[in-house]
């Protein structure tokens, strides 16, 4: 049931049969239009909203059970993820908020942006495998891949999700794999995984990760 794909998430995911992945999790570029974060991606999408519009609806149709779509609104992005949350507003059912207790300085008196959302999407209410499951985590941020992707998930942040809200044995899709970090925590808690990756250097380092 282990996968790693190479390709376009949008096209890769349409070969995917309804309500066959027990939940997406996943986290898509942020669309900062600079390359300051992906040594292998320009990080630039033409129209972001149609982008994530059609990676949320594919994630919907695919997942059994929850779509936890990871997004960060930022200078370049703020109006098109507005816009996805009033989209999407019936079939949001939680928003989680990811604190970063040490977040990058913003320049002079401008507000730091010190978290991230993940949306939670379903046709059923977000329930927890753990009693008193607040809908906020706290972490410091790093990034274990250095100059190649700055922008690598949280590991505690992947697993936090993972044992939360699926068991052994369930297959979990992340359609914007990045470095394979959703795949190395499915690996440790016993999940299967089916990454979607569509730059061949990132592929190259999660098969790597994902071996060693």
């Amino acid at each position: 049931m282990n996968k790693v794909i190479l390709g376009d998430s949008l096209i890769e995911m349409k070969n995917i049969p309804d309500k066959s992945i027990d939940i997406v999790f996943t986290s898509p570029p942020y669309n900062r239009r600079r390359n300051d974060k992906y040594k292998y991606y320009d990080d630039m999408i033409d129209n972001y909203f149609e982008f994530l519009r059609q990676a949320i609806t594919e994630s919907i149709r695919v997942s059994k059970g929850y779509v936890f779509f990871n997004l960060q609104k930022n200078y370049y992005n703020k109006v098109e993820v507005n816009r996805i949350i009033g989209h999407f507003a019936e079939e949001i059912v939680e928003i989680i908020i990811w604190q970063k207790t040490n977040p990058m300085p913003a320049a002079a008196k401008a507000i730091t942006n010190s978290w991230e959302m993940f949306l939670v999407l379903s046709d059923k209410p977000l329930k927890s495998n753990t009693t008193y499951t607040k809908n906020i985590i706290s972490t410091s941020v790093h990034s274990k891949m250095g100059k190649s992707h700055k922008a690598e998930m949280k590991p505690e942040v992947c697993d936090w999700f993972i044992e939360k809200f699926t068991k052994v044995g369930d297959t979990i899709l992340d359609p914007f794999a990045g470095v394979g970090t959703t795949g190395m925590s499915c690996k440790k808690l016993k999940r299967n995984y089916i990454l979607i990756e569509k730059e061949i250097e990132y592929v190259n380092i999660i098969n790597e990760r994902l071996n060693n």
